[in-house]
């Protein structure tokens, strides 16, 4: 038996460390300190487990990862 007493947080907890967080439903979001830990639309109050820390989240702003590169076409004959 485990004697680590802590819990996960909870919805509506304070948020205490950045970082990615997942509840139950493997939904995850990106939190920042200060924050409130949302509820979830199917199972309402759940609890959030940090995945990582905000600064190893890489955010593809330009989306680039869904944009496939453009073959070069070739005009030398």
């Amino acid at each position: 038996m485990s004697k680590d007493k802590s819990m996960d947080p909870m919805t509506g907890d304070t948020v205490e460390t950045d970082g990615v967080y997942a509840n139950e439903a493997g939904q995850e979001v990106t939190l920042k300190r200060g924050n409130e830990f949302p509820a979830d639309l199917v199972l309402g109050r759940t609890t959030w487990e940090l995945q990582g820390f905000a600064e190893e989240a890489e955010i593809d702003h330009d989306q680039t990862e869904l944009n496939p590169m453009r073959k070069r076409a070739d005009t030398r004959t």
